[in-house]
C-alpha cells in the first residue's frame, strides 16, 4: 500500500467494487480503491494519527464504514462519499464483532457486557435488546425472525437463538468439536513432575505427566493466558508466565491452578512500555526475572523483577525508552543473588528492520539497578540465547552453538560447535537455539537448527539425538526437570523425552574466540 506498510491487517469491500484497506504497524491508515484499479489508491489518515499499531476491523454498514484501530475504545465512523469522519460509536461493541456487512436501511446486531444490541445502520441509535449466555461472541447472524450468537464451550460451540419478537433466548443448540493440536510454543519442567505446555496461538495452560500420559488444562474460566512465551517456576506454590499479546506478565498459584481466581495479571506491558511477548525468564532464591520483545513498529525490550513475596513487579527498566539494551530485544536470562545477566536479539517487533550489529550481553547489580558491564562478544550473531550460569561462567547459545563467556566482564572465553549452520546465514530470532541445563550443569543439552546435542562438560564429549537429516523435525524449545529429565519437541506439536545418556559420544571440540 505504501513504503512503511508492513501489514494489511483488515479489509472490506463496498459498494461499487470498493476496496477498503487497513493497515500497520507504522503510521496505520486506511487506503480504498476501485477494485479494478488497484494503483488508484487515496489515503486516510485516523482522526488521531498514532505512530505504531493497527487498523484492526473495517465493516461497511449502512451509510458508514466503520473502523476499529489500535488501543481507540470507540468504534470510528467515515464517510464513504466525502471520505471524511462522521463521529463514533462510544458503545465498546465486544471483539468488534457485528452481525453482517449491511449496504441498506438495515440493523446490524452487536454485544457489549453481555447484552446484544439492535443499531440503526443509518441513524446509528442503539437499542438494547436483551442478554445472551455469553459475553465472547465468536461471531453473530441475523435473520428475520432472530439473532444467532455463536460462542466456545468446552466441548465445542454453542448456538444461542435471541427470539426479535419474544426479546429473549429461546432456542440453544451445542456442537461437539474433535480436539485439534497446537504448536509447541514453550516449555516448563515443573518440580510436580509434569511438563508444562504453552501452544502457538493458544489459550489457557496444559501440562503432561511423562510417566502416566495423564493430561490436565488450565480451567474454562481462565482468560488471561494466550499464546504463552515463555514460563519458570518460582517454588513448588507458584510460577509466572509471558503471555503473548500485550506482554501480560501473569502468576499462577499452584494450589489453585484448578481455578480461575488461580490466575493473576499482574502487568500488562504492553499498555504500559509498548512491549509484546515477554520471552526472557530467570529465577533467584528471592525473585523472578523478565524480559521482552517490543510491540509491532518499536524497537527496545524492558526488564523487569517480581518479588514472589508480595506478588507484585518490583521495578522495570525501559532504558528511558530506548531499551534496556537500546534498540535490542530481551530474549534470554540468568540470575544468582547478586546478578542478572541478559542477551539480547536485534531483531525488533514485527513491521521495522533489524537493528544493525551484533547481539549484546549485559550483567545487572540487582541491587543497584545499575550495568555492571554490556558487551557483543559473538561478532557473527545477531541474537544469544538461553544464557546459564555453570561452574563459575555463563553458557550462551546460538545457532551454531555455544560460547562460555567470563561472568568477571562478558568476553568471550571459549566456543563450541554443535551444528552445521552458520550465525551469519540466519536472520536473528527470539527463540531459535536454547539450552537445558541438567543438574549442576556439568551436563547440558543444545538446541537448534533441527540438531539435538547433549554436552558432558566434566569428561569434554558431546552426543547427538538429532539432526536435520534425522527422522524427526526437532524444534528449538527445550526443558529440563529438576530430576534431571530433559524434553524437547519433534514435528511442531510432539512433546518427547530425550535420552541424555547413552551416546555414542564425541570428543567437544573448542574454537577460540576469534574462529
Amino acid at each position: 500500500m505504501a513504503p512503511d506498510t508492513d501489514y494489511v491487517r483488515s479489509l472490506a469491500i463496498g459498494p461499487g467494487d470498493t476496496i477498503w484497506a487497513g493497515t500497520g504497524s507504522l503510521n496505520p491508515r486506511l487506503f480504498t480503491f476501485p477494485a479494478k484499479q488497484p494503483s488508484q489508491r487515496t489515503e486516510i489518515q485516523l482522526p488521531n494519527p498514532m505512530e505504531n499499531g493497527f487498523v484492526s476491523s473495517i465493516k461497511i454498514l449502512g451509510n458508514r464504514v466503520v473502523v476499529s484501530a489500535s488501543n481507540v475504545q470507540a468504534v470510528l465512523l467515515l464517510d464513504p462519499v466525502t471520505r471524511k469522519w462522521a463521529g463514533s460509536s462510544d458503545r465498546v461493541w465486544t471483539y468488534r464483532r457485528a452481525s453482517m456487512e449491511v449496504q441498506t436501511n438495515e440493523r446490524t446486531y452487536t454485544m457489549t457486557e453481555g447484552f446484544l444490541y439492535a443499531t440503526d445502520t443509518m441513524s446509528w441509535t442503539d437499542t438494547r435488546l436483551g442478554p445472551i449466555g455469553t459475553e465472547s461472541p465468536l461471531a453473530l447472524y441475523s435473520t428475520a425472525k432472530s439473532v444467532i450468537v455463536v460462542s466456545e464451550v468446552p466441548t465445542g460451540l454453542r448456538l444461542e437463538f435471541f427470539n426479535l419478537a419474544s426479546g429473549s433466548v429461546d432456542k440453544v443448540h451445542t456442537f461437539a468439536l474433535t480436539d485439534g493440536e497446537f504448536t509447541i510454543q514453550s516449555l516448563m519442567g515443573h518440580s510436580d513432575g509434569k511438563v508444562y505446555v504453552g501452544g502457538f496461538m493458544g489459550h489457557g495452560l496444559a501440562a503432561i505427566d511423562p510417566d502416566t500420559g495423564a493430561r490436565w488444562r488450565s480451567p474454562d474460566g481462565e482468560d488471561l493466558v494466550n499464546q504463552v512465551e515463555g514460563m519458570i517456576e518460582f517454588d513448588a506454590t507458584r510460577s509466572y508466565i509471558g503471555s503473548y499479546g500485550s506482554a501480560d506478565i501473569i502468576s499462577v498459584d499452584s494450589r489453585k491452578k484448578n481455578k480461575p481466581d488461580g490466575y493473576e495479571r499482574l502487568s500488562r506491558l504492553g499498555y504500559t512500555y509498548h512491549q509484546s511477548r515477554p520471552f526472557g525468564w530467570a529465577v533467584n532464591s528471592r525473585n523472578v526475572f523478565f524480559g521482552t520483545v517490543p510491540d509491532y513498529g518499536r524497537s527496545g525490550g524492558v526488564l523487569g523483577m517480581i518479588d514472589p513475596e508480595t506478588n507484585k513487579i518490583a521495578w522495570v527498566l525501559d532504558g528511558g525508552g530506548v531499551g534496556f539494551v537500546e534498540a535490542h530485544s530481551i530474549i534470554g536470562l540468568a540470575a544468582d543473588d547478586r546478578y542478572v545477566y541478559g542477551t539480547s536479539s536485534v531483531r525488533n517487533g514485527y513491521g521495522i528492520p533489524d537493528t544493525e550489529g551484533p547481539a549484546n550481553i549485559f550483567k545487572l547489580e540487582i541491587a543497584t539497578k545499575k550495568k555492571v558491564w554490556e558487551t557483543a562478544p559473538v561478532v557473527s550473531s545477531g541474537a544469544l540465547y538461553a544464557p546459564k550460569l555453570i561452574a563459575g561462567w555463563l553458557v550462551v547459545a546460538d545457532i551454531e552453538g555455544i560460547n562460555i563467556i567470563d561472568p568477571t566482564n562478558g568476553k568471550l572465553a571459549a566456543r563450541h560447535r554443535l551444528t552445521d549452520a552458520h550465525n551469519a546465514d540466519r536472520r536473528a530470532g527470539w527463540a531459535l537455539a536454547d539450552i537445558a541445563k541438567v543438574g549442576d550443569g556439568s551436563k547440558i543439552v543444545h538446541s537448534a537448527e533441527r540438531t539435538i546435542t547433549v554436552v558432558d562438560f566434566r569428561v569434554g564429549t558431546k552426543a547427538t539425538i538429532g539432526d536435520p537429516n534425522g527422522r524427526y523435525k526437532f524444534g528449538s524449545r527445550l526443558t529440563a526437570t529438576p530430576s534431571g529429565r530433559v524434553f524437547g519437541q519433534t514435528d511442531n506439536t510432539v512433546l518427547v523425552e530425550l535420552d541424555i545418556f547413552s551416546g555414542p559420544d564425541t570428543a567437544l571440540t573448542t574454537r577460540k574466540p576469534g574462529d
